[in-house]
This record gives C-alpha cells, structure tokens and sequence, in this order.
C-alpha cells in the first residue's frame, strides 16, 4: 500500500470497517469472456480469524456468477463505507471524501457441506439483520440493541439443511486482503 499512513492494520480494526459496509462488490472473471471482467454487488456475512477471512454469499441455484466461479474461481473484492466530504476552496487538493474500505483478493468456492452452508446463511443473515429498520406489526421485527437485548445482534439464525437446500452458498477465502482509511487526522494533499 502506498499510503501506509492510511492502512488499517489487525483483524479487530478490519473487521469494525466491514462491520459497518452493507455491500461487498464481487468482481470475477466473465465466464463469457475472459478478458473482460464481471463485478456485482452483493450482501454478505463473514468471518474473520488469525488473518484469514471468509466472505460468504448466497444467490440461485443457477446464474452468471456460479458460471464464472466455475471457470475460474480467482475474485477480488471490495467495501466502503463513505463518510463526509470536506472541501477546501483555496486549495482543491487538500479536498476529499473520509472514508473506510476493505479489499482483496480470493479464491471463491461453491458450498456443498450441509453444515457450513448454514453457518453462512446464519453469517449473512446476521450481518445483514445488524442494520434492518424496525417494521411495526411484524411478527419477526427486529429493534436495535438499545430498544431491545434480544435484537439481531443477539439472534442466533438458526437454519435448517432443508432451508439451506434451497438457495447456493459461495464463500471467498482471503488472506490477501487490506483495510484503508481517510479521516480526520489522516488528511494530506
């Protein structure tokens, strides 16, 4: 990394910036064409220990993404979480966004273990559970973890084999990854 003063360093500090990013784009290469890439958006669950992290995600049974990581299971990876922009009008240079991001690159396989495929069912749900607004009247509506101690963050989200079996779990482990970070203290032109 060129900026070193800019790189977030540990597991811990890495995983408060993906904490806080709710879409990890995915860019692989195109199972059409291999000179061109293919980058998508997707939600995710992961984990992350002893500096090896694993991105899980699920989606149908058949599509474009599984064709590619069929044909080739290299993937990079990226998220960001954008914070205020600060403009300084008498030198441009000094201006920027403050931001949080996290990317790297992979190896993406298909889950075919029954146990692991519900494990990252319940990683993704409940990362994504973690910023989910309060919808009156719902028998599973979820409040933040101020209103309520049982909230997401505290729900397990257990799932079945037979839940599992209905949707295709990918995972990309990475030990190839790098968190960066532009705030307040760390501004230069």
């Amino acid at each position: 990394m060129r900026r070193k003063d800019r790189e977030v360093l540990g597991d811990e500090n890495i995983a408060k910036i993906i904490e806080q990013c709710t879409t990890c784009h995915v860019a692989m290469f195109d199972d059409a064409n291999a000179n061109m890439p293919y980058v998508i958006p997707l939600s995710f669950g992961y984990s992350l220990e002893c500096g090896i992290l694993e991105l899980y995600f699920h989606c149908a049974h058949v599509g474009k993404k599984l064709d590619c990581i069929r044909k080739n299971p290299n993937v990079a990876f990226s998220m960001c979480i954008e914070n205020r922009i600060e403009i300084y009008e008498d030198v441009y240079c000094k201006s920027g966004r403050f931001y949080a991001s996290v990317v790297g690159q992979g190896i993406a396989e298909i889950v075919e273990n029954v146990a692991e495929k519900c494990r990252g069912l319940s990683l993704l749900m409940k990362r994504q559970a973690a910023g989910a607004p309060q919808h009156p009247g719902s028998a599973h509506s979820l409040q933040s973890a101020a209103q309520c101690p049982h909230s997401a963050s505290a729900h397990k989200f257990e799932f079945t084999p037979e839940q599992a079996a209905t949707v295709t779990i990918f995972k990309i482990t990475s030990t190839n990854f790098t968190g960066k970070s532009k705030n307040d203290y760390a501004q230069k032109c």
